[in-house]
């Protein structure tokens, strides 16, 4: 592979008959697609525009599974546990005045977290109805 520019690169055929052009961000335009430019027998260049995404599952389907892992993206995001308890009394098929407990447990990025307690402007107690994270609740 050659570069012509930093957009555009030629691709070599092996027979020297019909190398391929490669231009991506067309006049510095980011696309979404990459235009494709091979020769013709009579030297005219023939234009093919291909999506990234098509391009990409190409390149994933040549590579074996190491070079796969390598090409997914990994999103990893730090979450707090949050634990809350609701307690329900029931009226009806039960004996009346018992209660239900149910634990529900909700994971919440951290970064929210922390952007929710600074838009509340102070610590709040358990028992408060605010959410407390399960370390604090021990």
């Amino acid at each position: 592979m050659a570069f012509q520019t930093n957009n555009v690169a030629t691709l070599q055929d092996r027979n020297n008959l019909h190398d391929i052009e490669i231009e991506i961000n067309k006049g510095g335009k980011i696309q979404n697609y990459v235009e494709f430019r091979i020769k013709d027998e009579n030297g005219a260049w023939i234009k093919s525009y291909i999506s990234i995404t098509e391009l990409y599952g190409l390149i994933f389907m040549l590579v074996d599974e190491k070079q796969q892992q390598e090409l997914m993206p990994i999103r990893q995001t730090e979450v707090r546990i949050y634990e809350r308890q609701h307690r329900i009394k029931l009226k009806k098929d039960m004996k009346k005045g018992e209660l239900v407990v149910a634990n529900c447990r909700i994971s919440v990025p951290v970064r929210i977290e922390e952007n929710i307690r600074a838009l509340m402007g102070k610590q709040y107690k358990k028992g408060s109805g605010i959410l407390i994270p399960m370390k604090n609740m021990i």
